[in-house]
């Protein structure tokens, strides 16, 4: 076995890949870049206080944005947490204030199950109790529109482009009291504990309206329906059924099914126990899809068709909404804020197995914006996931589309900073498509990450993408095993604009970066962008040398810092550098490494 260590007064956390111990942060390799224009980690530091700190800012960001290097530990950990590689430590990784996790009374811990989408019903509306019918109705129906684009845009005025932008600064303007209200009664951490409380009893309920409707063969066809004060209550058979409207409770037993939703305005539980089966959204806000109420899908096995709308396939709105797959190869197929997206909440899509595909159009796989946290996690198979190609990108460009998804990150500048969002796919060849703003990207105080465990991988975008933070905020993108093709026009693979932190990290495999222009280790207005490649013979090119692969401009009469590390391989270059070699281009902060810093048959 190789044994790679970077020496360090602080044991480092490492990880075996490929039969090869690792650092997951290459400390000591770092200090000797960062020691060729005259810095050292130190300086990779960014204040919370160069704007005024809004009462949404999440302590983790903070945390973050002042040692941006912890990204990566960060970003594993939590990782691993979807995985369930190991056990959540609120202490380590609270999302939250930790006084959220703190003296919260027990949810109906002793209550049996009958009643308890009433129960969790009259608790959520306990915690909004302190909110007017029109607060209400404003987070309910006005906060929405502030989350869509409309296709009609790019045939609008200047004018009407921007009557349009102040009417949303107006919104925000609205939201900020409403939502402190929230804030201030720990809603998120409260609502959290509460939907969990309401999943594991209803997951109890399921198995015993299993055991008691046993068939052997699997064949009994039926369809009980009860109406209860709290909504419908249905339990299907093991043929196939045909299902529409809304409902609290649907427990089916077997069967290739179909499920045609509708927005539901209570707590739900929807399970599926077998069968080829497809979702159909009826109208925006269902299929796994919590507003207020928490709600949950969980289809146990068969190659299944989620098409939603708007607010789907694990939406958290001011709740929690989840999605759990749990086998075969399917299909998700949604708009916008889907498949994995928080906002004041807790929005998340599990699939357990099988080569999947996602499609979404805006704020999706893996989106997380004020208050909220954002997962995608999927365990295995070759999956691909494609986000935009709906809502154009007008303020900058007639012919690419606004992704704002995989792994992305948000929050309504200067008011209101953003969430968390993670895409952690576990192994397979999966490919990423997006076009403006994603995998791992950020902006405004808020963390979008993208980790890829296994396989060899392929990510393509535009802008915005790969590592990418821009405007006070952090981004990853970590791949860990893989032959693995990136491409990027700009603002890309490991960069930082605007007081950002964007970082890339890709450990082994022989890899292959294209770019055009400030990409590959980047730091633009006093941000910081960070390349880095452990082991591999890979291949950097770039569209314009002057500022790439290694660039940290001067703004603001201070500079920016961009690093790009190869630490092990033969590697070629086009644009800067060259394989075993040190270099600078015309920035003063930047810095080019490529060195085989660790020996195959030496421990540093």
């Amino acid at each position: 076995m190789i044994t790679l260590l970077c020496a360090s007064s602080v044991p480092a956390q490492t990880e075996i890949l490929d039969s090869t111990e690792i650092p997951l942060v290459p400390t000591e390799a770092l200090e000797q870049a960062l020691a060729g224009i005259k810095l050292t980690a130190s300086d990779i530091s960014f204040r919370n206080d160069y704007t005024e700190i809004d009462s949404f800012r999440l302590p983790v960001v903070d945390s973050l944005m002042r040692n941006p290097v912890r990204l990566v530990d960060f970003a594993d950990d939590l990782a691993d947490l979807l995985f369930l590689k190991r056990e959540l430590s609120l202490g380590s990784l609270s999302l939250f204030e930790a006084s959220d996790f703190l003296s919260l009374p027990d949810f109906d811990a002793d209550q049996q199950l009958e009643g308890s989408a009433t129960r969790v019903k009259e608790f959520v509306d306990s915690m909004t109790s302190q909110l007017t019918w029109t607060e209400i109705a404003f987070l309910r129906d006005t906060f929405p529109e502030m989350l869509r684009e409309d296709v009609e845009d790019e045939f609008r005025s200047e004018e009407e482009l921007d009557s349009l932008e102040k009417l949303g600064e107006e919104l925000v303007k609205r939201l900020v009291p409403v939502a402190l209200k929230l804030k201030q009664s720990q809603y998120v951490a409260n609502l959290a504990r509460a939907a969990v409380s309401f999943y594991n009893r209803s997951v109890h309920l399921v198995d015993s309206i299993s055991a008691m409707m046993q068939d052997p063969l699997g064949t009994a066809e039926f369809e009980k329906r009860i109406e209860t004060p709290s909504g419908v209550i249905v339990v299907g058979g093991y043929g196939p059924n045909r299902y529409r409207g809304e409902f609290v409770y649907l427990i089916d037993l077997g069967g290739d099914d179909i499920y045609e939703l509708e927005r539901t305005d209570s707590p739900q539980f929807i399970h599926d126990l077998s069968g080829n089966d497809a979702y159909i959204a009826l109208t925006d806000f269902s299929i796994g899809s919590g507003l207020f109420y928490p709600a949950f899908l969980v289809d146990c096995a068969g190659d299944d068709i989620y098409s939603g709308k708007s607010f789907s396939l694990g939406s958290g709105l001011f709740s929690v909404g989840a999605l759990v797959d749990r086998g075969g190869n399917d299909r998700y197929i949604a708009d916008t804020h889907t498949q994995g997206a928080g906002s004041f909440g807790l929005g998340l899509l599990i699939d357990e197995s099988g080569s999947d595909s996602y499609q979404c159009a805006l704020y999706g796989q893996a989106f997380g914006c004020v208050r909220g946290l954002g997962a995608l996690c999927d365990l295995s198979g070759n999956d691909t996931y494609f986000a935009g190609g709906k809502y154009k990108d007008i303020l900058r460009y007639k012919d690419h589309y606004l992704s704002l998804s995989q792994g992305f990150a948000y929050g309504f500048r200067p008011r209101m900073s953003g969430g968390i969002a993670i895409l952690a796919d576990s192994s397979g060849h999966d490919t990423y498509i997006s076009d403006i703003f994603g995998q791992g990207a950020s902006y405004w105080f808020a963390v979008g990450l993208q980790a890829d465990y296994t396989g060899n991988d392929k990510y393509m975008s535009f802008q915005y993408a790969q590592g990418a933070a821009t405007h006070l905020t952090a981004a990853l993108l970590l791949d860990k095993v893989g032959d693995d093709f990136y491409f990027s026009k700009g603002v890309s693979q490991g960069c930082g604009h605007d007081l950002a932190s964007g970082i890339l990290i890709d450990y082994l495999g022989n890899d292959t970066y294209q770019a055009y222009d400030l990409s590959q280790g980047a730091g633009s207005a006093n941000g910081f962008g960070w390349l880095a490649d452990y082991r591999g013979d890979d291949t950097y090119q770039v569209r314009v040398a002057s500022n790439t692969q290694g660039y940290g401009n001067p703004r603001r009469d201070y500079g920016s810092i961009g690093l790009l590390m190869d630490l092990m391989g033969k590697d070629s270059y086009i644009g800067n550098g060259s394989n075993q070699s040190y270099w600078m281009n015309d920035s003063k902060w930047g810095i080019g490494m490529d060195v085989d810093f660790w020996s195959p048959d030496t421990s540093r």
